[in-house]
């Protein structure tokens, strides 16, 4: 999948422009403050329907107008389609003209992105570990997106419920939705899991391996009614602190190298490993998906150095990579200035 184009109108800084894209290698660079991240942001909303730096839909919109447009044209073999999203009050996503969602949009568009600001967190946080791998796992299976959107809903009424100081009786039919939930969710998690590790291990002469750490502990196969049973067992302490104490929500993953955690390792080391996940990753959604994601990369040159960006190039170069920098390199087969400092 390629994007060629990306127009965009009122968002963050950008009154109004559109950029032409390279099939291969695209450096964005430019003044701090130009709008390079923006770019790159307004690319991944179409892909997840959402930042990756804020949660606040509204915080993107240009200070000069209250409304945002995106669209963007993609390629995938010889197919063309639009990918497009408006904000007014409310997001909406289209494809080729039609309101759609993530589901649907999914089959045609999807981006990895990388970035040197957080990648730290990436590796430390529980949650930013965790969204880290929702988005890998969405990425290779998109009914998944469903089956956590179903569970989110869920989780969010039986915690309204919890801070209504409800009885066990009343939590009952929540857990029952819940657990089968739960039970789908896990399985997904833990056979992606596998399969990024086996990834890793037939591309890299490492010790590096992703540990999933399900909030809901076992030694029995989950089933449904042992979730059931477990989520039961746990309601009267989740009454007493009024909010839901296990579920994929709390999931955790670290990553070890050596079978030391990652994250007691140098700033160098985190940086190159982690990559080292994101390239495995493009591996696997090469074999699932038959094609290759758009590739973003925030700042390249403080996230890996330009020899790394040509051994990934080199490895994938029908890959489209899209990146930013303060920088210019005439390595990369299209360069796009921002001159204006805002």
């Amino acid at each position: 999948m390629i994007i060629s184009s990306i127009n965009i109108s009122g968002f963050r800084n950008i009154d109004h422009s559109e950029f032409f894209f390279h099939s291969n290698k695209n450096l964005i660079h430019g003044l701090n403050g130009a709008g390079k991240t923006s770019i790159l942001e307004a690319i991944f909303l179409l892909s997840f329907g959402k930042s990756f730096i804020c949660k606040k839909k509204s915080e993107m919109v240009n200070r000069n107008v209250n409304q945002f447009f995106i669209r963007a044209n993609i390629t995938q073999e010889h197919l063309s389609n639009t990918i497009s999203s408006s904000y007014s009050n409310r997001l909406h996503l289209f494809l080729d003209e039609k309101k759609s969602g993530l589901l649907e949009i999914n089959r045609y568009f999807y981006t990895v992105l990388f970035s040197s600001s957080d990648y730290n967190l990436y590796i430390e946080s529980k949650p930013y570990t965790r969204k880290m791998i929702d988005r890998f796992v969405f990425g290779v299976d998109s009914l998944y997106i469903n089956h956590l959107l179903s569970y989110n809903s869920a989780l969010r009424q039986k915690n309204c419920l919890l801070k209504l100081n409800r009885t066990i009786h009343e939590l009952r039919s929540w857990n029952r939705t819940i657990s089968a939930l739960c039970r789908r969710i896990i399985d997904i998690k833990m056979r992606f899991i596998d399969q990024l590790n086996n990834e890793i291990r037939n591309k890299f002469a490492v010790n590096l391996d992703i540990r999933y750490n399900p909030s809901i502990k076992t030694d029995q196969n989950l089933s449904d009614d042992l979730i059931f049973s477990l989520l039961e067992d746990h309601s009267p302490l989740e009454i007493k602190f009024r909010r839901s104490l296990i579920g994929p929500h709390l999931d955790g993953f670290e990553i070890f190298l050596n079978d030391h955690p990652l994250r007691f390792y140098s700033s160098g080391e985190k940086k190159f490993h982690l990559l080292l996940i994101y390239i495995a990753f493009i591996e696997l959604f090469k074999k699932l998906k038959k094609d290759y994601p758009v590739f973003l990369l925030d700042d390249f040159d403080t996230a890996i150095d330009s020899r790394n960006i040509e051994i990934l190039t080199g490895y994938y170069p029908k890959m489209q990579i899209i990146a930013t920098s303060v920088n210019r390199y005439d390595s990369f087969n299209r360069l796009i200035e921002l001159h204006k400092e805002k």
